[in-house]
């Protein structure tokens, strides 16, 4: 019994010898709100009874905190620093390597969002940063230019332990926007293949920062042996232990615990998105690198965390670059253009119908002929629409800030079968809590879907605008019939999975127009703007819709588009010779 005794009391003893705790701080989706923002990740406004959140010099005063007060810290992002704001869209990459080595980040996972300027517009973010970017499923054999720029893992020497650190990415990213010629491998093969690589080097702390997910972590962390802790990104999800401390409802309790077939469990965390919170997660592991404690949550960064002076010293300097820019107003609507990400990724919104039509507009009035003047038919997915915009003025700073992808417009002719498919794309991942930014918006298309049919099978009925009337009007889709469309260069090319564009349309006409400028120039023409809802997009079978939902209140097809439509095209046809 003595000898029983013994053996337990130095087992206690090792553990405790040998125990090492680790503090991870982490970020991601944070998509340049550098700026504070408020509770929906907007531009927070004077408004006291609005209050605003996160923004860089909160980041940095709490994680000075915690480097100051708590033993071996790092902190790492999990991608998407990129894009979403008016700094980004002006600065670019600058912006981001600026804040991210002003704040010491240990290391980034790059996000798909970190390509959207293509690899010229990631290159100079890559030279500039004080810290590694990892990747392991990046393939960049065909682009040389950023070879060497991007590694597969890290390894963090933190209190005398060696931390392994494997970055991946979203295979999606080829479809989701512009990587070049870089190939993206299948996310959870390549960190196995990483993660056994650490370990023949005796590395038994490895954790995965990435940005594919939640649900492709909880995938990675039941099937990938050796992993400890997973950070991850991309689907803005919100996990949280007890009350939440603002407006966002967890999905699931941080850390997510997945359990796997050898008897371990991987820590899965993520901390939403916009640096609304700084998660933090606190670990102890033993000598085997096996994780014996774990507490933590994401911490709200709000108005009881003091801003740094020298983040806002930063800030100061890159402000009065943008000012007379965001000052500059383009016109002026007397509803609210509503944007918000939810509404627009499930149902017509007017935005969405704006933004269509602007463009249908733009190429009756820039056609180079008779025939490319006649497409009446536009498409826009709901993943590039970014903000709204309140009744009153609409300065060029609230543009870009709807559109800040600076995707070129394209015409194609495609026939109805395969715009049939395109539509059911559309609502292939429909959901009605995370919805998927392919949803469609457009012009010159009412459609009816059955969600709760099949994927595949959810288009019950679509009427296009003829281009061939004499009076434009509303008739069944012909699957035979070829149609003029105007969309972005992004979905032309297949993003968002529209590969049934890509594989059969006939490239038309290259408009080259930014969806910014096109938005700008219809903002500027057609002011006051009091675009509604018009019913393009119908739910039957359970998924009905209230129609008066976003700008407050209904149009009919008679819109003001097909009247300036119809305006335009009766003086063109007047110059065609008889």
């Amino acid at each position: 019994m003595k000898m029983l005794q013994r053996y337990y009391l130095v087992s206690i003893l090792v553990n405790m010898v040998f125990s090492f705790d680790l503090t991870i701080l982490h970020t991601n989706d944070v998509h340049a709100r550098y700026e504070e923002i408020n509770q929906y990740g907007d531009v927070c406004g004077k408004d006291t009874n609005n209050p605003c959140f996160g923004g860089i010099a909160r980041l940095k005063t709490k994680v000075d905190h915690f480097r100051s007060n708590t033993t071996n810290t790092i902190l790492v992002d999990a991608g998407d620093q990129f894009q979403g704001t008016l700094l980004f869209s002006a600065l670019g990459g600058t912006a981001c390597s600026t804040f991210m080595n002003f704040v010491e980040y240990d290391v980034m996972a790059l996000g798909n969002h970190e390509f959207d300027r293509g690899i010229a517009g990631l290159v100079p973010f890559l030279d500039n940063v004080t810290f590694p970017v990892i990747s392991c499923n990046i393939d960049d054999a065909m682009e040389p230019t950023i070879q060497g720029l991007i590694a597969k893992s890290t390894v963090l020497s933190v209190g005398g332990k060696q931390i392994g650190v494997i970055g991946y990415t979203t295979k999606d990213t080829t479809s989701i926007s512009n990587p070049g010629s870089l190939t993206f491998n299948d996310e959870i093969t390549s960190v196995r293949a990483e993660a056994t690589r650490l370990q023949s080097q005796g590395i038994n702390i490895i954790i995965a920062v990435g940005h594919a997910g939640y649900e492709v972590d909880k995938q990675m962390a039941a099937q990938v042996e050796g992993l400890d802790i997973i950070v991850g990104g991309h689907s803005n999800t919100f996990l949280y232990t007890g009350d939440a401390p603002s407006n966002e409802s967890p999905v699931a309790g941080y850390p997510t615990m997945v359990p796997q077939a050898n008897g371990d469990s991987v820590l899965v965390v993520q901390d939403y998105a916009y640096g609304k919170y700084l998660g933090a997660l606190n670990v102890t592991f033993n000598d085997q690198g096996k994780i014996t404690q774990y507490a933590g949550n994401p911490i709200l960064l709000d108005s009881s965390v003091p801003k740094d002076p020298d983040a806002e010293a930063i800030l100061n300097i890159f402000r009065p670059q943008l000012e007379s820019f965001k000052n500059k107003i383009a016109g002026h609507t007397l509803v609210k253009m509503d944007g918000a990400r939810l509404l627009c990724r499930q149902q017509e919104c007017n935005m969405g119908n704006m933004i269509a039509d602007g463009m249908v507009y733009q190429n009756l009035r820039h056609a180079d002929s008779l025939a490319t003047s006649r497409i009446f038919i536009s498409l826009v997915n709901s993943g590039s629409i970014r903000s709204s915009f309140d009744q009153g003025n609409i300065t060029f700073a609230d543009i870009i800030q709807v559109q800040p992808f600076r995707n070129t417009l394209e015409t194609v002719r495609l026939q109805g079968r395969h715009l049939r498919a395109a539509l059911e794309n559309s609502v292939s991942r429909w959901s009605p809590d995370d919805p998927s930014g392919r949803f469609l918006q457009y012009s010159g298309l009412r459609v009816t879907y059955d969600i709760t049919k099949p994927v595949g099978q959810r288009v019950v009925d679509v009427m296009a605008m003829c281009s061939d009337c004499p009076v434009p009007e509303y008739l069944p889709l012909n699957d035979d019939t070829m149609y003029g469309i105007i969309m972005s260069n992004f979905i032309a090319k297949g993003g968002d999975g529209y590969d049934v564009i890509s594989d059969n349309a006939q490239q038309d006409h290259i408009v080259g127009d930014l969806d910014t400028d096109v938005l700008t120039e219809y903002i500027q023409e057609m002011s006051p703007l009091y675009h509604g809802l018009e019913g393009r997009i119908k739910f039957v079978n359970g998924t009905e819709v209230e129609e008066c939902v976003g700008a407050g209140f209904v149009t009919r097809p008679s819109s003001f588009l097909l009247l300036a439509a119809l305006v335009l095209l009766q003086v063109m046809l007047t110059r065609v010779p008889s």
